[in-house]
This record gives structure tokens, C-alpha cells and sequence, in this order.
């Protein structure tokens, strides 16, 4: 029985991605924020869920005891998923605000690295970092959210270097997902039009099957891996090009 660690298990891509898994007969550790008390008890538990808050200090030392506790020695695949998102100037955000998109988004997955690498190492398992296509590209109004997630890919980057072949590690970009992330952050869902967006179920299910493949790095959607390319290749031009849209 293969264990498959996530975070941000709670709804969304999370849930959608511990859903699929279980179906698979997987055994899961799930992390999220939300009491159990107020979770589907037909599918949380105690022995599969922690309530911890990523942004808070204790977050990794109580995720460690909890894989402890649950006896897990080997895990097959640990998924980062966990993301919080803000749409607005940074000058006038908050900063708790950009102090718990920092926590989250990057160092959250930083420091429980460190805690799974062992149990990846035993269990032969892969590392999955859930980025996002505006890593590659200017985002105004989400610069916070956009400078997490390129921060995310340059740690990913480094780490797949100096663990070679000891821990696959693969980068996923997603792209906008019908998740309850863009009210979350402010954003007009009417503008976004974001019943367009994919549901989350169907970028679960793409990003299982890039999972469970080899490669490094994978982005969700044709749409998404054309701005993603564009973003890289063309960076400087998109930048000076989106400076003369908004005069």
C-alpha cells in the first residue's frame, strides 16, 4: 500500500488529488487548516488528517509527530500543494498578509522537505512541488503570490540537482482552477470569468498522471504550456509589452 503525503488536503486540487488516490487504495496523510470536526468524517480521520496551520512555527514539528504517531516509516509520494493567494497592489497589502503567503507558499514547503526526505528515501518515493504558470511571468496585482511560487521553482530546481537520482522531484505548474483560491484572495471572479477554469477534479487527475510518469516538470492544460513557454522565452518583451498596456 503506497503512502501519499499532501497538504492543502482539505478542498480544492487537495481533496480532488486524496480523493483519486484513495480510489487507487493508497494510504494518506493529509494536512489542511480546517477542524476534523468540520471535514466529510467518512473520508477524514483521525489516523489520516492533522489540523495544522502552515503559516504558524509549530506547523512542521506537529506534522512530524503526527507521521510518528501514525507509524509511517516509507511514503511514496509527497505532494506540497497548500497555497494562499492575494489580488491587490502590494504596497496596500497587509503585511500579515504577505508575511503568511510567504510561510506557505515557500517556506512551508522548505522546512517539511527536510522532515520528509527520510521517509521519501525508505519508501522510494517522489517529491511534488504545486507551483504555478505565473512563476514564468509579470502577474501585477500578484506579485507576492507570483514571487512565492518563483522562488518555490528555484528551490525545486537546486534540490533536484543535489539529490540526483536519490529523490525525483517533479514541478507542477498549474494554471486558474475552479477553487475556492481566487475569492479567498480578492480577486472578481465575474472578470476572471472563472467558470471557464477548469474543475479541480480534472487538473487532479492530469496531475496524477504526470506523477506517475518521469519527468521534472509539467504543465496542466495546452493554454497554460503555451503562457508558460512564452513566459520563459520571452520574459523581458512581456514585461516592457504589459508596462505599455497598463499606460
Amino acid at each position: 500500500m503506497q503512502t501519499i503525503f499532501i497538504t492543502g488536503a482539505t478542498d480544492g486540487i487537495g481533496l480532488a488529488l486524496a480523493r483519486l488516490y484513495a480510489a487507487r487504495g493508497a494510504r494518506l496523510l493529509l494536512v489542511g487548516r480546517r477542524p476534523l470536526s468540520e471535514l466529510d468524517l467518512s473520508f477524514f480521520s483521525a489516523s489520516n488528517y492533522v489540523q495544522v496551520d502552515l503559516s504558524l512555527s509549530d506547523a512542521q514539528a506537529r506534522i512530524a509527530d503526527f507521521i510518528v504517531a501514525q507509524g509511517i516509516d516509507a511514503i511514496g509520494v509527497a505532494i506540497h500543494n497548500a497555497g494562499l493567494g492575494y489580488v491587490g497592489e502590494p504596497a496596500v497589502q497587509p503585511a500579515e498578509s504577505i508575511a503568511a503567503l510567504v510561510s506557505v507558499n515557500l517556506q512551508a514547503p522548505v522546512l517539511l522537505t527536510q522532515i520528509l526526505l527520510p521517509h521519501l528515501r525508505r519508501g522510494q518515493g517522489k517529491l511534488v512541488f504545486v507551483s504555478s504558470v505565473v512563476a514564468a511571468m509579470a502577474t501585477p496585482d500578484y506579485a507576492v503570490y507570483t514571487a512565492t511560487k518563483a522562488a518555490l521553482d528555484g528551490f525545486a530546481r537546486n534540490l533536484r540537482i543535489e539529490l540526483g537520482d536519490e529523490v525525483p522531484i517533479l514541478v507542477i505548474h498549474a494554471g486558474a482552477t475552479q477553487t475556492g483560491m481566487h475569492r479567498k484572495a480578492g480577486a472578481d471572479l465575474e472578470r476572471m470569468k472563472s467558470t471557464r477554469f477548469p474543475t479541480a477534479e480534472a487538473v487532479a487527475e492530469q496531475m496524477i498522471k504526470a506523477i506517475d510518469g518521469t519527468r521534472t516538470e509539467a504543465t496542466i492544460g495546452l493554454g497554460n504550456r503555451l503562457l508558460f513557454g512564452a513566459g520563459r522565452l520571452l520574459g523581458l518583451w512581456l514585461d516592457r509589452l504589459q508596462v505599455r498596456m497598463g499606460r
